[in-house]
């Protein structure tokens, strides 16, 4: 889950005094230790090192042998699947809640996971499929994601199933495998000179093996599923899901929106050249997100002003960490990408440098949402600060799109991000009563770094 994933309400979380005795089963499997924060913002920061090098290759085959015009199309069938998992995807989290609540064995939780992942996803895929036509020629961008909608929501189960045993490694496991499979799957065909279509096409049974093959060893772990005896139990995470797919969905299209906007306003290669820019510029997340991931428990668990503390100190971390990877990712993107992916991609240094500050935005933001998800238990403004980012975001979009192309969606994003970050920084201010001098890093944050080193090198 990224840094911006909607958790559990800690209340919910709690232990319930009501709760039937725990499966003997269930015991087996429930023992796992959270990693210290320390321990666990390395472990992330590895994981999701080796997830971006593996995305970073899918970027390059890609972008070099789909050429812009095929890498837009391929970008547009990505965000396909994004949009199918917002209605049922947020299922996971409730089913969290089950688990820690102890209503439902979790072989009885495995089962009806699968029950809803199966009927939920036929019935989303056949909504999309009757969309698809809209589309004219690139109808197939929409109908294939959708055909597989069952095994993408099986998936999202799967990892939420292992992130709420706390079995942190097979999490870090599985997304480093929806980053490889998904690269080994669209490369041999694409190198032998299949067609941008043929491709996807492939490519989109990558997302059919995948959950079948983390299936098994989740069988193994949890034992063979069953259906439930509550059968309450589809209606409350359903429900509970449905309460969180609002904020995923701001948050899903929010990221997105440059690309709706260069698919309606320019082309498919606009579209693709845009895709990679944002690409790169994901890559500035990924020391905040890690950080984000370390701290998320103990910004959780914490009294009030301990808490507050935690988070201004992760946004001054997250702050200097993204804007000194921008500063050496720039000449790295200006002389990388067209090296890598061709010439027909020289616009891309530009729209990174364009996007930059709003990936400083976005990496501020990613301890904040820990902080008013967990700790202020109010994702109302979460679903404020999104709600603006979004309006924002959509409006100068459509307006820049036709008038800049790409520039202009990447101006509107950065725009965007001031506006979201802005409304979030005066949240958490009313909320704590943290000042802006407090969040913006400065020398102490470089003698942290510099501590860290020496500590390195003594243990060394």
């Amino acid at each position: 889950m990224s840094g911006r994933d909607a958790v559990p309400d800690p209340e919910i979380l709690a232990a319930d005094e009501h709760a039937p005795a725990m499966d003997p089963d269930d015991a087996r499997v429930s023992g796992f230790q959270p990693p210290s924060i320390a321990a666990g913002g390395v472990s992330a920061f590895v994981f999701r090192t080796i997830e971006l090098l593996a995305a970073t290759l899918l970027v390059i085959v890609t972008g070099r042998l789909m050429e812009p015009a095929g890498r837009g199309l391929y970008a547009l069938a990505s965000l396909t699947m994004s949009l199918l998992l917002l209605p049922l995807g947020p299922v996971w989290v409730g089913n969290v809640v089950e688990m820690v609540r102890r209503r439902v064995p979790l072989k009885a939780l495995l089962g009806g996971s699968l029950v809803i992942a199966a009927v939920g996803g036929v019935a989303t895929g056949i909504v999309a499929l009757a969309v698809a036509p809209l589309f004219g020629d690139r109808w197939w961008v929409v109908g294939l994601p959708a055909a597989v909608t069952p095994f993408l929501l099986l998936l999202k189960y799967e990892e939420g199933f292992y992130t709420g045993l706390g079995h942190v490694r097979a999490v870090n496991f599985v997304r480093v495998a929806r980053a490889v499979l998904p690269l080994v799957f669209i490369a041999p065909p694409l190198l032998a000179g299949a067609s941008p279509r043929t491709a996807i096409a492939i490519w989109t049974l990558s997302f059919v093996v995948l959950p079948l093959l983390i299936l098994v060893p989740l069988r193994i772990l949890v034992g063979r599923p069953r259906l439930p005896d509550d059968r309450r139990y589809y209606r409350r995470v359903v429900t509970y899901g449905a309460k969180i797919s609002g904020l995923n969905a701001v948050d899903t299209v929010n990221d997105r929106v440059g690309l709706l906007a260069l698919a309606v306003f320019a082309s498919d290669a606009a579209v693709g050249i845009f895709s990679i820019a944002i690409a790169a510029a994901q890559v500035l997340l990924v020391a905040p997100q890690a950080l984000a991931l370390s701290a998320f428990r103990r910004i959780g668990i914490s009294s009030a002003e301990p808490s507050a503390a935690l988070t201004a100190r992760a946004i001054r971390h997250s702050i200097l960490l993204t804007t000194v990877g921008s500063i050496v990712a720039l000449p790295v993107v200006i002389v990388g990408v067209p090296w890598a992916v061709g010439d027909e991609y020289d616009e891309v240094p530009l729209l990174f440098a364009l996007l930059i500050p709003n990936a400083v935005f976005l990496a501020a933001l990613t301890s904040l949402y820990t902080y008013f998800q967990v700790q202020a238990k109010k994702p109302g403004t979460l679903l404020r600060i999104g709600g603006c980012a979004l309006a924002a975001n959509l409006g100068l979009s459509i307006a820049l799109a036709p008038l800049w192309g790409t520039k202009g969606v990447a101006i509107a994003a950065s725009c965007a991000g001031a506006l979201g970050g802005a409304v979030a920084v005066i949240a958490f201010r009313n909320e704590s009563g943290t000042r802006l001098r407090e969040l913006l890093p400065g020398r102490a944050e470089l003698e942290d770094y510099i501590a860290l080193v020496r500590g390195l090198l003594r243990r060394r």
